[in-house]
């Protein structure tokens, strides 16, 4: 008898062939952020990330415009493989950050639930494509096939076969040049470095509004255009 598998989370992921013309440069502007700004707001144990640190804005950053043009390409591939029609959609780059995890540093299990889509990409990555230097891990926290709440817990053994039809997480090794997509809304955080170097990524948060003039039923679904909205007082 088949067993059919539906609602899988899309993932997008590509090699860019550009990288390693940009890495450098893109290094350097990540390490000097965290010098200009460097005030540690977050626990020895978790990695520097700009958005907590006052750098959340390098999408604005001529220093990055090679990777902010990426990531407008590859998020239109992305919703347009997820069947999105981008004539009646206009994007935006919410903020950008730059994050640093070193030796046994990570980045604790979150979502970003101000913004639509989600981008990582790896500037440099010690042990490039193995999982030592903290893996980007995505959380099933609604378990649809879980038939008995919690019977997958580590405290029991009653699940002694683990496969696609249970799993509660998928995990993607971290690999320099790579740039990985992902819904804003799904939890996900990174392992811990287990290696002597410095993992650098930068995050990007995109948002969806519908374009004006858009069907009115557009805007029970995406953001009205922001040029249409009023701020108190002015």
């Amino acid at each position: 008898m088949p067993v059919d598998t539906w609602f899988p989370l899309a993932v997008y992921y590509e090699d860019l062939p550009e990288a390693t013309d940009h890495k450098k440069q893109l290094m350097d502007a990540v390490l000097q952020l965290e010098r200009d700004g460097y005030e540690r707001r977050a626990w020895p144990e978790m990695a520097w990330t700009g958005d907590l640190h006052g750098a959340e804005q390098i999408h604005t950053d001529p220093r990055f415009g090679w990777i902010v043009g990426q990531v407008e390409s590859h998020v239109q591939a992305y919703l347009k493989a997820l069947g999105l029609d981008l004539n009646q959609i206009d994007l935006y780059i919410q903020r950008a950050w730059p994050v640093i995890s070193r030796h046994q540093q990570e980045v604790g299990a979150h979502c970003h639930n101000t913004s639509h889509v989600s981008a990582v990409y790896y500037v440099s990555v010690p042990n490039s494509g193995s999982d030592e230097a903290g893996s980007l891990v995505f959380f099933d926290d609604s378990r649809p096939n879980e038939v008995s709440p919690g019977l997958g817990s580590e405290n029991t053994n009653i699940v002694v076969d683990w496969n696609g039809l249970n799993q509660d997480q998928a995990m993607y090794a971290p690999t320099e040049g790579r740039l990985v997509l992902f819904p804003s809304k799904q939890r996900h955080g990174v392992t811990v470095n287990h290696t002597e170097g410095e993992r650098i990524s930068l995050s990007f948060d995109i948002v969806l509004a519908a374009k004006p003039g858009s069907a009115a039923g557009s805007y029970e679904f995406l953001l009205p255009p922001p040029e249409q909205w009023k701020r108190f007082g002015r």
